[in-house]
């Protein structure tokens, strides 16, 4: 046995060592429930009104090496920043397989600069913790449960995985393959990473990314094999509790989790298993899904310290929404406090002006100014929209809409269960039906309101033929995973005059046609139901010549405040 596999060997063992029996709680499963104490229930319990999801090092091959110092100021920008509402920050260190930091199990960042702080014993991750104490935010070390093998840009090959490709599950044509967490050396190997990390940092908490990325599990059996998934995190409890005890002061254990309870049972995440056992302290709740059961996971954690964070991003963002204005961002959150959540994650934001996501610097300070209370949101322009299903990334990962199938690999990130795009019945008949939230009160508001409006997008295939002239402005639906953008099938003009919208069964007034959208001005704020709206469209009269069906590509209401 090489020195390598001697190393393992003994990690390995002590991942899975220490107590293998805990005092139960009342609830439960008496003999899995885990005991915590007052201080650590306090620490879960404490108010977080936006949690920033940090992807530290983000693919920037010129971070490792630098001026500690100079990274401290940028990153920490908005977080020192007058008048945002941050509270607690996820640090992430890379996809889980390398290391920015002097690790004896990853491999340490195959770069120049990251060879020159081992050499000078500089610990970033340290540094981070260090500084986010001295500012009295509340910091995890994210960890991402099985990312992928490109942290700086290239691919490279991960040497645990190169020694036991049999440990992987391969989702597409070409070498990355991802953990099988059925494999319990996998799930050691994994434990011996995590226990290093607790036994290394002064983090308030580790939150496992279940995000970065499923399947963590074979695919189609992923629920049948979900207590394998389980055992870890009862192991991973068990680590940062022994760990807990030594240093004198508790760490949480967070999780990002999909965005419902069905979604995730279909990547084999038996959620409430792990809260009724104790096993997590804080959930976040998808990563770009604007649509977040929280009525069902308030049910799942009653009577439990269990905190939740549903989770907006604007990198691989919600279908049609990459970059979206700050009023998207307001709807949004707005929903969120509306149905019970404990605060707002936000994940790929710009932290400075000069940050690479450029362009949307002042609207990403504007939401972490305004979203982490309805009070601050409160009297302030929103758009409320429904969601679409698919897109945000490349289609080789997520299905775009426009060709969608359904996912077989995994749940998380898909919004395979968004109702956009929606056809139309040509028989003139049916309405397609279609929920749509809206958080605000404008009902008893509407001293204060100046204008809502309902807004319609659709394509039209059999208006495909007709020249420009004859037919609606074309809009640009989606950008980010559609080759050049996503443009709609533009109807043709007098649409308006064969559409019917009803609002909780009120029929709306005839549309105008805005810039290629058909706009509902005026919206008697009083048709308005606050939490979610039942909204009705059809056409008025059958298409028996249409071969295809009109479509809803978008559907959103816009509240306008004096």
């Amino acid at each position: 046995m090489n020195h390598h596999h001697r190393l393992m060997a003994a990690v390995l063992f002590a991942a899975v060592s220490g107590p293998t029996t805990l005092s139960p709680l009342s609830a439960g499963s008496p003999e899995k429930t885990i005991l915590l104490s007052e201080e650590h229930l306090a620490a879960a319990r404490r108010d977080r009104r936006i949690i920033i999801n940090f992807d530290t090092i983000s693919g920037d091959r010129s971070f490792g090496g630098r001026d500690p110092a100079e990274l401290v100021k940028w990153k920490f920008h908005v977080i020192d920043t007058e008048g945002v509402q941050i509270d607690s920050v996820w640090w992430g260190w890379g996809e889980g397989h390398q290391s920015p930091w002097p690790s004896e199990i990853m491999p340490l960042y195959d770069a120049e600069g990251y060879r020159k702080w081992a050499s000078q014993g500089i610990d970033i991750a340290a540094i981070f913790a260090k500084e986010s104490k001295k500012r009295g935010i509340e910091a995890f070390y994210s960890y991402r449960i099985n990312g992928s093998d490109n942290d700086l840009g290239p691919f490279r090959k991960i040497p645990m995985k190169s020694e036991h490709p049999e440990w992987l599950i391969h989702t597409w044509p070409g070498p990355l393959g991802y953990w099988n967490f059925a494999i319990p050396e996998v799930r050691q190997y994994k434990l011996s990473i995590l226990r290093e990390i607790a036994e290394r940092y002064d983090y308030d908490g580790i939150a496992l990314d279940f995000a970065r990325v499923t399947p963590v599990l074979p695919p189609g059996q992923a629920w049948s094999k979900r207590d394998k998934l389980t055992e870890f995190i009862r192991d991973f409890r068990r680590i940062t509790l022994e760990v807990s005890r030594k240093r004198g002061r508790p760490i949480l254990v967070g999780a990002r989790i999909p965005e419902n309870l069905p979604g995730c049972h279909f990547d084999g995440l038996d959620i409430e298993t792990w809260v009724r056992d104790g096993l997590v302290d804080v959930l976040a709740l998808g990563v770009r899904s604007f649509d977040v059961d929280l009525l069902a996971f308030r049910r799942l954690i009653e009577g439990t310290h269990v905190k939740l964070y549903p989770c907006v991003d604007d990198h691989h963002a919600s279908d049609g929404y990459a970059t979206p204005p700050i009023e998207i961002y307001r709807g949004v959150a707005a929903n969120w406090w509306q149905q019970g959540a404990d605060g707002i994650n936000t994940f790929n934001f710009n932290h400075a002006p000069d940050f690479p996501y450029g362009g949307v610097w002042e609207t990403h300070l504007a939401a972490y100014r305004q979203i982490g209370s309805p009070e601050t949101l409160r009297h302030k322009n929103k758009i409320f929209v429904v969601q679409r299903r698919g897109g945000g990334h490349g289609p080789s990962v997520i299905p775009n809409p426009e060709d969608w199938t359904t996912p077989r690999w995994n749940y998380f990130n898909t919004n395979m269960f968004a109702p956009l795009p929606a056809p139309l019945a040509n028989d003139g008949r049916g309405d397609t039906l279609l929920m749509i939230s809206v958080a605000d009160d404008v009902s008893a508001e509407s001293d204060h309101l100046k204008n809502i409006s309902l807004r319609l997008l659709l394509s039209d295939p059999a208006a495909e033929k007709l020249p420009p002239d004859e037919r609606l402005q074309p809009v640009l639906v989606a950008t980010i995973g559609h080759d050049g953008g996503l443009t709609n099938t533009p109807p043709a003009r007098g649409i308006e005059k064969t559409v019917e919208v009803r609002l909780n069964n009120i029929k709306l007034g005839t549309a105008r046609p805005e810039e290629g959208w058909l706009v509902f001005q005026h919206v008697p704020s009083d048709l308005f139901a606050v939490g979610e709206n039942l909204v009705g469209v059809r056409v008025c009269s059958p298409r028996p010549d249409a071969q295809h069906a009109i479509s809803i590509e978008k559907l959103e209401v816009h509240v306008n405040y004096h």
